[in-house]
């Protein structure tokens, strides 16, 4: 469903009273005095309606999906939270339509992005809205793995098309960019058929780079440090891990979280970050103590030096709650460089723990040091 103009703007006012409403009983029971609280609520109330989108933006962008002998052709439009998001007027083509076909689709989904408000919907409409419903795929991942992706965007009012090609993602979490293939540029003034072609012949590079491609699912990872130097490490080499970035937080570069299966919750993780609760202090004491006020008392402690990759010093702890392996390495007095695996409830997943150990090893023995110039 889309929502009118006088129903979005509606929902965002909404939104904002209770935002604003939330702010203001916050103060119930306060002693602050009467006019700094004042003072308080006008300035979030400036904040909140600031935080609000109100108007579509540029650039505007159309995804055109190719697999399981059809073709999407999805238009994006600005959220009243500044990102973009798949609206629910798509268009379902056979693979085999004519580049006339496909091009007008694509000039219909931007005439429509150019009338339509910013989107207000619920979670739970877009999910009843989403054009994965018309595929096969119960996930992301296996839509993304089945689809390849061209993108159209329009950067501004002079009304150019990019015509880009994009290919899944080793992990099948997104789409992105094949190296060195450059954007195609049409003016505006380009014909539906002009559009269509483009697409056809995206679709074809994309293709072609595919087969190209030597299977290799793991490629290795450049991880840029604070202090001017940079990890390379290769990804576990098993599906079931899912790259999740720095996870959203500060003391992490990188992430990867196992699920045994799909929706299920996650068993262990392995990481490169800051090993920020040891603050730069490796004795074998501070590791054990800081260790045991984030994990419970250790049935296992064992902490060793060791001449593994560029690590040198091994610490290993394991209880019924937690089995943790990190390597460490002291790149200066600042930063102490930390490579973990954590595996919970070890005592209940003992193949897994067997599994997951020896793959670590090899995670962290494969980590390398690049300085940047």
């Amino acid at each position: 469903m889309e929502l009118s103009y006088e129903e979005t703007m509606q929902r965002i006012a909404e939104r904002e009273k209770d935002d604003l409403d939330k702010y203001i009983d916050s103060f119930k029971n306060s002693d602050l005095d009467p006019e700094i609280i004042s003072y308080q609520i006008k300035k979030r109330e400036k904040q909140i309606k600031s935080a609000y989108c109100r108007e579509n933006h540029f650039p505007w962008s159309v995804d055109v999906f190719k697999g399981e002998h059809q073709i999407i052709v999805v238009p994006y439009v600005t959220s009243m939270f500044w990102y973009g998001i798949a609206m629910a007027r798509y268009r379902i083509l056979n693979e085999n339509e004519s580049p006339e076909t496909i091009g007008k689709a694509i000039l219909d989904s931007f005439e429509h992005i150019s009338r339509s408000p910013v989107d207000a919907r619920t979670p739970a409409e877009r999910a009843e809205d989403s054009y994965r419903k018309e595929t096969k795929c119960k996930s992301y991942k296996a839509f993304n793995k089945k689809y390849m992706c061209v993108g159209i965007k329009v950067e501004n009012e002079q009304m150019e098309y990019r015509v880009s090609t994009s290919i899944n993602s080793f992990d099948n979490n997104g789409y992105c960019d094949i190296e060195g293939n450059k954007p195609v540029i049409l003016p505006n003034t380009a014909s539906a058929v002009d559009i269509g072609n483009a697409v056809i012949n995206a679709f074809k590079i994309i293709e072609e780079h595919k087969k190209s491609l030597k299977p290799d699912p793991y490629p290795p990872v450049e991880i840029e440090l604070l202090l001017g130097k940079t990890v390379i490490t290769s990804p576990p080499r098993d599906s079931h891990f899912t790259d999740c970035d720095d996870c959203g937080a500060a003391e992490l570069y990188k992430a990867y979280v196992y699920y045994p299966k799909e929706g299920a919750d996650s068993s262990a993780e392995f990481y490169l970050g800051i090993a920020a609760e040891l603050d730069c202090d490796i004795s074998e004491d501070n590791i054990r103590k800081a260790w045991e006020e984030l994990h419970g008392k250790a049935e296992l402690f064992e902490v060793k030096p060791v001449e593994h990759g560029i690590w040198g010093l091994r610490a290993e702890m394991k209880n019924k709650s937690v089995h943790r392996i990190s390597y460490l390495l002291q790149i200066d007095e600042s930063e102490l460089l930390d490579c973990t695996m954590e595996l919970r409830k070890p005592n209940s997943r003992k193949k897994l723990d067997e599994k997951l150990t020896v793959l670590f090893e090899e995670f962290a023995g494969k980590c390398r040091l690049k300085e940047i110039c």
